[in-house]
């Protein structure tokens, strides 16, 4: 598996918001291979860029050792996907695969730019708990 910098992540048209809250996977790189059917919306415009902006602002840091991804991300540039990866705040790590590559990447889920992706992904997604929920007709369609 290979490190990997966000900040790499190339120029995109959309994003894919992948609900993982509900999947198990026997291996921390099996979250999204194992995502078929978990709720996800596609958001496009304004904001999929501003996903990808948080996504390449992410700061180092470093992990526990868990992976208890609630979102992952399959950024597009077209159709052809780009990366795809789960993402864990509580233990601050990153895995999945880039330009056909297992990626990994350890986050300061503490930083104000980390929980800002959240807070953002917790809106997109339709969860409860987040503030000020946007609709379909925001930029983002199923």
């Amino acid at each position: 598996m290979e490190s990997y910098s966000p900040s790499l992540l190339p120029s995109v048209t959309s994003v894919v918001v992948v609900d993982l809250r509900c999947i198990d996977a026997n291996r921390v790189s099996q979250h999204m291979q194992n995502a078929a059917g978990a709720p996800s919306i596609t958001l496009n415009g304004d904001y999929a860029q501003r996903i990808a902006e948080l996504w390449r602002a992410l700061p180092p840091g470093s992990q526990s050792r868990c992976h208890t991804p609630p979102f992952g991300l399959r950024f597009r540039s077209g159709e052809r996907v780009v990366c795809e990866a789960s993402l864990c705040w509580e233990c601050g790590n990153i895995f999945g695969q880039s330009e056909g590559r297992d990626i990994h990447y350890e986050f300061d889920a503490g930083q104000p730019i980390s929980k800002a992706m959240l807070a953002e992904l917790r809106r997109v997604i339709g969860d409860p708990d987040a503030t000020e929920p946007r609709s379909a007709t925001d930029g983002a369609g199923g």
